[in-house]
């Protein structure tokens, strides 16, 4: 699921380092496992090995229970994984990119690039996880009754099977960060051609779901069952959080895209010049501006940008008479963007360079101003407070 539930978290407007050990690549795709993954399934596998199995097919040693439940929890988690990998090739197919894919403490989420265009876009992203959980649900139903396998395999089949249903029928629950919820979205923003106030209505309906599934997780605690109460109160706050988070990223999402660089940029750059010595530069710009990181000019024309990180290149006892010019990134290997440029591209090239800042010329290509994260920070704060959502209809 690209959407969270016990076996999958929603994706977001952008994409962070996943965390956990890569397993390969599928079709491009990394597929990682966090290290909270390694808890759910000693989790899972005890409980089938000391529950469930012992009670569908008694009589036999612990050996044999504890094996049949470490297969059947590794073919649960490849069943997140086909789910997964689904949302993830239908979002290529339109466009999307898909970095990876991780395994973690509730099952899975695939890291996507970006939010749909189009409400059918949405839909088939979606609706594509529960059908793939039913089409693995239906393919060992039918090994089932194919073979007839007895005994442990026979239970281990039949497992797979309802497993796979209760996952795609969870899913389908209308509210984010489920995949139903991102089927709601979809109707909603069909519906009044707003995809803003579509996340909100679907964001509204998985916060009443995870408090659902927190009331009956506390039921089942009072009555007696505590790990399976336990385990539904995280995952409802789980919910809760990623309900909020998803909705977050689609407001995002929706600023970036109707907003040009030189809206978020800072404009009154400082530049020195390349014949600066380092520590003239650091005591006169650096400690007394408060900057990090400053463009190098020459008359009109920029040379580069100069560093407290490229600095440190300089040795303490050299910077009196080291130049800048000697440690300045050059021009040629800095991201660069024309006046004009939607931010989300800026964004993109910025981040794929390690200073994450990003040079702004005018169409006359003269330099209009410098874009760095504090800045795009700044600005999305500014809009945040003078930006108020309507409540949905």
């Amino acid at each position: 699921m690209s959407t969270a539930t016990p076996a999958s978290a929603d994706r977001s407007a952008s994409v962070a380092r996943p965390r956990g050990l890569s397993l390969g690549r599928v079709r491009g795709i990394e597929i990682r496992i966090d290290p909270s993954w390694l808890l759910i399934f000693g989790l899972i596998a005890w409980s089938l090995a000391a529950g469930y199995f012992p009670r569908v097919v008694p009589g036999q040693d612990a050996v044999a229970y504890w094996a049949a439940g470490a297969l059947a929890a590794l073919l649960f988690f490849a069943s997140v994984l086909l789910h997964e990998l689904s949302h993830s090739l239908v979002a290529r197919g339109f466009g999307m990119e898909v970095p990876s894919i991780t395994l973690f403490l509730f099952g899975g989420v695939s890291q996507l690039r970006g939010e749909p265009k189009q409400p059918g876009h949405e839909f088939w992203i979606a609706a594509v996880g529960p059908l793939a959980s039913f089409a693995v649900a239906a393919l060992f139903w039918g090994i089932g009754r194919a073979f007839e396998p007895a005994g442990m395999a026979g239970a281990v089949v039949g497992y797979l099977a309802w497993i796979n249903v209760a996952l795609g029928v969870f899913n389908l629950l209308p509210g984010l960060p489920l995949d139903g919820g991102r089927i709601l979205r979809a109707a909603v923003w069909r519906w009044t051609g707003s995809r803003s106030r579509a996340s909100r209505v679907a964001s509204v309906a998985g916060k009443g779901l995870a408090l659902g599934l927190i009331a009956l997780g506390a039921l089942q605690i009072a009555s007696g069952a505590l790990i399976g109460g336990v385990w539904l109160v995280l995952i409802g706050f789980f919910a809760r959080s990623l309900a909020d988070a998803s909705h977050r990223g689609t407001l995002l999402q929706e600023i970036l895209e109707e907003t040009h660089v030189e809206d978020a940029m800072v404009r009154d750059v400082v530049a020195v010049p390349p014949d600066l010595p380092v520590a003239s530069m650091l005591e006169d710009y650096v400690v007394s501006r408060g900057h990090r990181a400053f463009p190098v000019r020459e008359g009109e024309r920029v040379l580069g940008v100069v560093s407290l990180d490229s600095v440190r290149r300089i040795p303490a006892e050299r910077r009196a008479e080291a130049l800048v010019s000697e440690c300045m990134e050059p021009v040629a290997e800095l991201p660069r963007a024309e006046t004009g440029t939607p931010l989300v591209d800026a964004l993109e090239r910025m981040g794929g360079h390690p200073s994450e800042r990003l040079l702004v010329f005018d169409a006359a290509g003269r330099l209009a101003g410098l874009l760095t994260q504090a800045a795009v920070a700044r600005f999305l704060e500014s809009r945040r407070l003078l930006q108020r959502e309507p409540a949905p209809a």
